[in-house]
């Protein structure tokens, strides 16, 4: 095997690797996105629930 076919498959190999994390990358942002959206709302909304209590204290 010459020096250029050995880069080229270790290209190829690098392309692929490339491929399928970006999938991944995409399917978990894409499965993690309402679960993250309901973590921050509860907070948002625990926060508020807080603060008002401490204005109404004073």
């Amino acid at each position: 095997m010459s020096r250029r076919n050995k880069a080229q498959s270790t290209l190829e190999y690098i392309a692929v690797f490339a491929a399928i994390v970006g999938a991944i990358i995409v399917f978990a942002y894409a499965k993690l996105k309402p679960a993250v959206e309901k973590v921050m709302d509860s907070s948002a909304t625990k926060i508020t629930d807080a603060s008002s209590n401490f204005t109404q204290a004073k």
